[in-house]
């Protein structure tokens, strides 16, 4: 999938961008009426926190432009060059591909495994990570530069929601770490309803626990831009049952939709009983849904995603159902929102830790990470 910038970022006195189909182009060169030295970058600003397989394309080509050369990686954020660049601060630069090069009648096409070049360096992505362009202008005369069209970043992207479930001021809200930024708010009518109050030890960091009672989280439509139709997705998330789920089930989550059709997934091994169904309410509504009952209360991780026409439920890293059928491509998105913790009287007692949502379907590399504490 292409992976849209945060933000664009244009300095330079040549710059003339556009948003095309086939990516961003962008034409860097001096004005016609300057007839000094001019530096033109355009920095994309990217969220890449848990994106996979990221590869950079794009083509350039120059007319009369003059090649200059940065100072040694890693430069300052001013630095006058013919190339692109990256960085994780917006402080230290590093280029990873010259554009000094260049043909003058007819474009070189690059395909970056940025992947590879960003471990090469010893960096990571982040939430802030830049792509810089950059073209220096070192002679005065008019009209020179490069040309860069259909600039791309593919790959899988990193959650759409985040709750890391870290939250230890005393407030409602629970922060969300992916790139929108979706916060959302604790809610505990019955007590005290700062993250706070109940945040206790989780699987990664701190967990934050329910009580059964009328502790939730709405999510309210942060999440449908991964759960319309023909959209693939993945809910994944850790969860400790707490003592009141023996005899009847209780939702971990609830998403009630549009129409569909009966599906349920039952499976009793040793301490744990799991349920989870998709099926049409007496409302009638669907409900996307998954509760756990039955004896013992450890840490479990659970993964419901959807590939095409196929449901899956992974638990603990394995999968353990799927179910293929052309009624499951359907809408989940609306009308009411998504809730953890359970909806109405089915709400569940527990403790829940790094809830993440996905608008695409996870590796299987991926999902043995994320169940392993």
């Amino acid at each position: 999938m292409n992976i849209p910038p945060l933000t664009i970022d244009q300095d330079g006195p040549g710059i003339d961008l556009t948003n095309q189909a086939d990516g961003v182009s962008i034409q860097m060169a001096d004005p016609v009426t300057d007839f000094e030295y001019a530096r033109n970058a355009v920095t994309m600003t990217f969220h890449l926190v848990g994106a996979l397989n990221l590869r950079l394309q794009f083509e350039a080509m120059e007319f009369g432009d003059e090649p200059h050369a940065p100072s040694a990686s890693p430069f300052g954020d001013n630095e006058n060059f013919d190339g692109v660049a990256v960085s994780v601060d917006g402080v230290d630069w590093y280029e990873i591909q010259d554009l000094r090069g260049l043909r003058s009648d007819k474009f070189t096409g690059y395909d970056l495994d940025l992947d590879a070049i960003v471990s090469g360096l010893g960096l990571s992505y982040g939430s802030a990570f830049r792509i810089r362009f950059c073209q220096y202008d070192n002679n005065p005369a008019p009209k020179d530069g490069i040309f860069v069209r259909g600039i791309m970043l593919e790959g899988d992207a990193g959650p759409l929601l985040h709750l890391t479930m870290d939250d230890n001021a005393a407030t409602p809200v629970v922060l969300d770490s992916a790139g929108a930024a979706q916060h959302q708010t604790f809610l505990d009518p019955g007590g005290d309803a700062s993250t706070a109050a109940h945040s206790v030890p989780g699987q990664v960091g701190t967990a934050l626990s329910f009580d059964g009672v009328d502790d939730q989280i709405d999510l309210g439509t942060a999440v449908d831009g991964a759960l319309g139709a023909d959209q693939d997705f993945a809910i994944a998330f850790w969860w400790a049952r707490g003592a009141g789920n023996e005899e009847t089930g209780k939702h971990i989550f609830f998403k009630p939709s549009d129409n569909g059709r009966f599906f349920a997934y039952n499976n009793k091994s040793g301490s744990i009983y799991t349920q989870f169904n998709i099926y049409r309410s007496v409302s009638p509504e669907d409900r996307l849904m998954l509760s756990v009952f039955g004896v013992g209360y450890d840490w479990n991780h659970y993964i419901l995603q959807r590939n095409g026409d196929t449901f899956e439920l992974w638990l603990n890293g394995a999968l353990v159902q799927s179910d293929t059928n052309a009624g499951n491509t359907r809408d989940f998105s609306g009308p009411s929102g998504f809730t953890l913790g359970g909806w109405a009287t089915s709400l569940a007692q527990g403790t829940m830790d790094d809830f993440r949502v996905y608008s695409r379907t996870l590796y299987a590399s991926e999902i043995v990470a994320l169940a392993t504490p």
